[in-house]
């Protein structure tokens, strides 16, 4: 009678540590899922900074120095994001307004591939 009730618990015992092993499997995998969006995310809110500080550095330019710049890398502190620069003229007011597009470049850990993030302002002549 009582090998019978030992064996029982055993059986127990491995039915429940085999429930628990999935449903830990399954947590973990949520963990690493949110981790990975959430590296991502603070990855695409960094180059939005980056972006409107650099333009705001270039509207604060004198108005004929502003210029397209091509892609080109942050200095070494900001890692791997890398900008650019395209500045064309209004197309209703081309001799007093510059409208400016500021890209910034980075790769994604995860899966490897450049994203990019844009904002846009204009300088007008003074």
């Amino acid at each position: 009678m009582l090998t019978d009730k030992r064996g029982f618990i055993l059986m127990e015992v491995v039915g429940s540590v085999f429930v628990l092993s999935i449903c830990s499997v399954a947590v973990l995998f949520a963990i690493t899922t949110s981790t990975n969006q959430m590296t991502g995310s603070l990855q695409r809110l960094k180059a939005i900074e980056m972006a409107q500080g650099k333009l705001d550095e270039i509207v604060g330019m004198e108005y004929d120095s502003i210029a397209p710049v091509p892609k080109t890398k942050f200095p070494a502190t900001n890692g791997d994001y890398q900008y650019a620069v395209d500045v064309r003229n209004d197309d209703e007011y081309s001799e007093l307004l510059k409208n400016i597009h500021v890209t910034v470049y980075f790769t994604e850990p995860v899966s490897g591939l450049e994203k990019s993030v844009s904002v846009a302002g204009a300088r007008a002549k003074r």
